[in-house]
C-alpha cells in the first residue's frame, strides 16, 4: 500500500481541525454581531498578456456593404464573434486582451460603423461593439498566428445582410457567456467512489480551436491530444470498469472554467487533463504528471469564491449568500481529500506509465498551478505525454504502439487507484460516524 491509512486520516483530520477552528471563529464573529474590518478596496486591475497594435488595425468598407476588420495583436488570444438586435450590432469579445492606446478614429473607416466601444466587460475578458447603421453579418473569421507565436492577426470579413439574416445570426448572450454554466436545481451532491460502481473518468483533450496549443513540423498539439484522448477513452469503456467522456470532442475552444464545469455536470470521480508542450530552449524530454502545487490552492479558493458562480462551486453547496471568508474557507475544507487522493493517482501514474514505456522524466511528478486542476471536489492531474520540441518525443507522440503503452500504464494506474481510493473513502466513512 503506497499510503498508509493511519498516516493517511491523522493527516486529514489534523487539517480539518485546524480549518474547522477557522470556520467555528468566523461564524461566532458572525453571529456576536461583530463586523470583519474591510480590506482597502481594490479596483480590478486589467492584467493582459496581448495587446493591440493600432498602427497595422482596420476596419474599412469593401463591395456591395461589406466590412472587412483585421486586428494586429501581439500574440493570439481567444475569441469569439456574434451579432446583437436591438440595436444591431458587432460584439467581438477576448481573453486577456490589453486596449491601452488604442484610437478608435484611426483604426475605424467603415462609414456602416456609427459608433466602436471597447473596454473590459468582467475580469480576464474585454470586449469591441461595432455599433451598424447598416445589416452585416460574420461571413469569414480567421485568427493567423505566426510561427514563433509573436503576433497574431484577426480578421474578420463581413458581407451585407437581410433582416432575416441577421435576425438568425443575432442570440442575446449573457455576459459570463464564458463562465461556469448554471447549477441544476434539485441534483443531488455527487457521491465519493466507493468500489459499488463504475469510476467516471472524464479526460480533458488540452487547447482546441483558436488556441492550438505547442506546434511543431506542421503537427498541433490539440489534434495530437485529442487523438490520444480518444483512444484512451475507447480502451477504458472496454473494461466495463469506467465510465468515460471528454470535455470536448470537437476543435473548439474551451474556457479553463468550463473544462471543470463540464467534469462536475459529467459527474466525475476523475480528471485526466492531457497535454504535449513544447520548449523553445533546453531538451527536456519524457512523460510528466502535475497536480496543483500547495502555493496555489489559497490564492485558487480565493479567485473560485470571487470568478465563479457559487453555487456551482462545490457539489450540493450553495456558497451564494456566504461571506467571502466563510466560502473560502468551505472551499479549502473541500480541497483536503481532494489534494491527497491527486497525489495518490500521480504516483500510481507515475508507476504504471514508467513500467509501461520507460520513456519518463527524471522528475516525472511536479506541482504547478494549472487552473484545469483546480476543482476543489475532484482529484484531478496533467499529464504532459511528452514534448513537442523533442524530435524523439514527437515521433513517439505519432506512433500508435507508443500511444498504447502509454495507455497501458494510464489503464494500470487507474485500476491500483480507484481500488485504494475506494478502501480509503470506506476507511474515512466509517471513522466519521464514529466521531459523530
Amino acid at each position: 500500500m503506497r499510503i498508509k491509512w493511519k498516516i493517511w486520516l491523522i493527516e486529514v483530520i489534523e487539517r480539518s481541525d485546524k480549518i474547522m477552528r477557522k470556520v467555528i471563529w468566523l461564524v461566532t464573529i458572525t453571529l456576536s454581531g461583530l463586523v470583519f474590518a474591510q480590506a482597502v478596496a481594490h479596483a480590478h486591475q486589467f492584467q493582459a498578456l496581448a495587446k493591440v497594435n493600432v498602427d497595422q488595425s482596420i476596419i474599412e468598407d469593401g463591395r456591395n456593404g461589406s466590412i472587412s476588420l483585421r486586428l494586429e495583436l501581439s500574440q493570439p488570444v481567444p475569441f469569439r464573434v456574434f451579432t446583437l438586435r436591438n440595436p444591431a450590432r458587432i460584439v467581438i469579445d477576448f481573453n486577456e486582451l490589453d486596449w491601452a492606446g488604442f484610437d478608435e478614429a484611426a483604426v475605424n473607416k467603415s462609414e456602416h460603423i456609427s459608433d466602436l466601444r471597447f473596454g473590459i466587460f468582467r475580469p480576464g475578458w474585454s470586449r469591441l461593439v461595432l455599433d451598424l447603421n447598416a445589416l452585416v453579418v460574420p461571413h469569414e473569421t480567421e485568427m493567423r498566428v505566426s510561427e514563433a507565436w509573436s503576433k497574431a492577426t484577426l480578421q474578420i470579413d463581413m458581407i451585407a445582410a437581410s433582416d432575416e439574416v441577421f435576425n438568425g445570426f443575432s442570440k442575446q448572450l449573457e455576459d459570463d457567456g464564458f463562465v461556469l454554466p448554471k447549477s441544476k436545481l434539485g441534483r443531488r451532491p455527487k457521491q465519493r467512489q466507493l468500489g459499488d460502481r463504475r469510476v467516471m473518468v472524464v479526460i480533458d483533450p488540452g487547447h482546441g480551436g483558436v488556441d492550438s496549443g505547442a506546434e511543431r513540423d506542421g503537427h498541433e498539439e490539440k489534434h495530437l491530444v485529442m487523438q490520444f484522448a480518444l483512444e484512451l477513452e475507447e480502451i477504458l469503456v472496454r473494461t466495463q470498469r469506467y465510465k468515460v467522456d471528454l470535455t470536448r470532442r470537437e476543435d473548439v475552444f474551451m474556457s479553463l472554467p468550463d473544462r471543470i464545469s463540464r467534469a462536475r455536470m459529467l459527474g466525475a470521480d476523475v480528471l485526466l487533463s492531457v497535454h504535449a508542450d513544447a520548449l523553445a530552449e533546453g531538451s527536456a524530454t519524457g512523460t510528466t504528471i502535475y497536480t496543483l502545487s500547495d502555493q496555489a490552492s489559497s490564492t485558487m479558493a480565493a479567485e473560485l469564491t470571487e470568478k465563479h458562480d457559487r453555487s456551482n462551486l462545490l457539489a450540493g453547496i450553495d456558497l451564494t449568500d456566504q461571506d467571502d471568508q466563510i466560502a473560502s474557507v468551505l472551499i479549502d475544507m473541500a480541497r483536503l481529500e481532494t489534494d491527497l487522493r491527486s497525489e495518490m493517482l500521480a504516483n500510481f501514474l507515475v508507476e504504471g506509465i514508467g513500467q509501461s514505456v520507460g520513456n519518463i522524466r527524471k522528475r516525472p511528478h511536479l506541482l504547478a498551478g494549472f487552473a484545469v486542476l483546480k476543482a476543489p471536489d475532484i482529484p484531478s492531474v496533467l499529464i504532459e505525454l511528452g514534448f513537442m520540441s523533442n524530435k524523439s518525443d514527437l515521433e513517439s507522440l505519432l506512433t500508435k504502439a507508443w500511444r498504447d503503452k502509454v495507455i497501458s500504464g494510464v489503464l494500470d494506474a487507474l485500476d491500483n487507484w480507484s481500488i485504494e481510493d475506494a478502501a480509503h473513502g470506506r476507511l474515512l466513512r466509517q471513522s466519521k460516524k464514529l466521531i459523530n
